[in-house]
C-alpha cells in the first residue's frame, strides 16, 4: 500500500453524494465516447490485467470486463487512488476476474511489484486533483506501471467543459467560467491538462500517442446529461473554486456566494446548452 504524502488540492467532496455524482458520471463519459469505455484504438484481445489510477469508487474498473472478450486467462483488475474512502466493498472471488484496491497516491512511484505488470493502465478527470507542476513525476510513475506493449488511456478535461454554446456568452457563463479559471491559477492546476498529457506521454517514450476529442455539441441524446452533469459538478466544485480564487477564505460566504451564482446559471441552462469537451490520450509503452 503507498503512502500518503504532499498535500492534495482535490477540490471535491469524498462523502456518498459525491460517490453517486462520480458513478452517474461514469455513465455520461462513456455515452460521451461511444458504447464502451475504451477507447476504439486500444486492442482488446491480449487484455489481461487491468490498472485504475485515481480509481475513486471503482466504477470504471468494475464495468470493465463486459467490453473484453471472454478469453481463458484470469483477467486482473486493480484500482489505485489517493484515499479509500470511496471504495466499495468488493472481494476476490468471480469465476473470470479478481479486483483489488489500494490506497496510492499517484505523485509518489508504485511499489515495485507493479512496475511492468498491466496490459492497460486508464486515468480520468485529474484536472482538480493534480497540481501543474505534479504532471511530469505522475507520468513517469504510471509510465512505469505498464508492461512493454501496454497501453495508457487518460481521459480529461479543460476549462472548456463548461462552455455554454451561445453565439454570445451571457454574463452568467462567463461569471462561472472566471471562477474556474480563477481557481486553476490560484490553486496552481494545469489550465491545458490533456495538452500537458500527450506531451509528456511522449517525453516519456510512448508510442503512438494521439488525443481525440469528444463533445457533446453535436450529439443531442447526451444534452439533457450533459446539462445535469454541468450543473452537479459546478455545486460540488464552486464553492471550492470561489474559496481558491482567494475571494473569500469563509466557507459559508464561500457557500452562499455558489448558491445565487449556481440558482442563475441553472436557470439559464434551460434555455442554453452546455457544451463538456472531453479529450481522451492513449499512448503505447515500446516493445
Amino acid at each position: 500500500m503507498g503512502s500518503i504524502g504532499e498535500e492534495e488540492v482535490y477540490l471535491f467532496g469524498r462523502n456518498a453524494e459525491e460517490s453517486e455524482r462520480l458513478n452517474v458520471q461514469h455513465e455520461f463519459m462513456v455515452s460521451l465516447i461511444g458504447s464502451s469505455p475504451l477507447h476504439p484504438s486500444i486492442p482488446t484481445e491480449n487484455i489481461v490485467s487491468v490498472a485504475d489510477v485515481a480509481t475513486g469508487t471503482g466504477i470504471w474498473l468494475s464495468t470493465l470486463p463486459k467490453h473484453l472478450p471472454s478469453n481463458s486467462h484470469r483477467l486482473y483488475l486493480h484500482g489505485f487512488d489517493i484515499s479509500s474512502a470511496q471504495f466499495p466493498f468488493l472481494k476476490d472471488i468471480t469465476p473470470t476476474y479478481e479486483t483489488h484496491l489500494s490506497a496510492h497516491d499517484m505523485r509518489e512511484r508504485f511499489p515495485a511489484e507493479h512496475h511492468g505488470r498491466y496490459d492497460l493502465v486508464h486515468l480520468r478527470l485529474l484536472t482538480g486533483a493534480l497540481k501543474n507542476d505534479e504532471y511530469p513525476r505522475s507520468m513517469k510513475h504510471v509510465y512505469e506501471l505498464l508492461n512493454p506493449g501496454g497501453y495508457l488511456q487518460w481521459d480529461e478535461c479543460d476549462c472548456s467543459a463548461f462552455d455554454i454554446a451561445e453565439k454570445t456568452p451571457s454574463l452568467i457563463a462567463v461569471q462561472m467560467k472566471q471562477h474556474v479559471l480563477d481557481a486553476v491559477s490560484t490553486l496552481g492546476l494545469c489550465p491545458s491538462p490533456a495538452a500537458e498529457i500527450e506531451r509528456l506521454a511522449k517525453k516519456v517514450g510512448m508510442v503512438d500517442v494521439t488525443r481525440d476529442r469528444y463533445t457533446t455539441l453535436d450529439k443531442p441524446h447526451v444534452h439533457e446529461a450533459a446539462r445535469a452533469w454541468i450543473v452537479t459538478v459546478m455545486k460540488a466544485l464552486l464553492p471550492a473554486a470561489i474559496m481558491g480564487s482567494g475571494k473569500t477564505a469563509d466557507r459559508d460566504e464561500a457557500m452562499e456566494s455558489a448558491n445565487r451564482i449556481m440558482e442563475e446559471f441553472e436557470e439559464h441552462t434551460v434555455s442554453a446548452l452546455p457544451l463538456v469537451n472531453l479529450q481522451v490520450i492513449v499512448g503505447r509503452k515500446p516493445l
